[in-house]
């Protein structure tokens, strides 16, 4: 699991400001945790972009006035012309304290069936899992190495210490299909008699 530390400025809120500081290449936010007033902060725009643009699971401990919070992302607003970041929300999470995030699903090496001739199909790309923040994996690995043709990887194939998968557990996240060799055939003896 990595960290990304995003330093930020506290901010009043209101749509006057959010303007101004977005005009300035500042993007508002709001930290949000259990128990506590939400903090309103802007941090440059362009920090925000490994938060956001990433393909990874990561924590974000947040910097406002000298003060660390530890978060992850919770929402991201894009401007539907631009696509631009308008505005993000974070939530707190403390050490200990489960968490429900996703996490995207990698595939990795080269599956036996694929080597005779099937096709492989990531059909599940992110998990719905509860985790304990400090030890959140980044990405989950599976290695499709010994998938044969025919076969499956289901989500209660999944095993990952200190990882509750919230999926369903007959969920398909890889499979290896054989090859369409009767599809095949039938466009060969249509094409033929089309000849005659």
């Amino acid at each position: 699991m990595s960290q990304i530390v995003l330093q930020a400025d506290s901010r009043v809120p209101g749509q006057s400001v959010a303007k101004l500081l977005r005009s300035n290449e500042r993007v508002p936010g709001v930290y949000y945790a259990k128990g506590q007033d939400p903090v309103h902060f802007s941090v440059p725009y362009l920090a925000l972009r490994p938060v956001v643009h990433t393909a990874k699971a990561k924590t974000v401990k947040l910097e406002v006035d000298g003060k660390d919070m530890l978060c992850i992302l919770k929402d991201v607003t894009f401007d539907p012309l631009t696509d631009k970041i308008l505005h993000v929300d974070m939530l707190g999470v403390k050490p200990g304290q489960v968490i429900q995030v996703k996490i995207p699903l990698h595939v990795t090496g080269l599956a036996q069936g694929v080597r005779e001739g099937g096709t492989l199909e990531h059909v599940l790309h992110k998990a719905n899992v509860k985790v304990d923040p400090t030890q959140m994996p980044e990405v989950i690995e599976i290695d499709v190495t010994s998938l044969l043709r025919g076969a499956a990887i289901h989500v209660s194939d999944l095993n990952v210490p200190g990882v509750e998968f919230l999926d369903r557990p007959t969920a398909i996240v890889v499979a290896c299909h054989a090859p369409k060799v009767v599809e095949k055939v039938e466009v060969t003896e249509t094409k033929k008699k089309g000849k005659k």
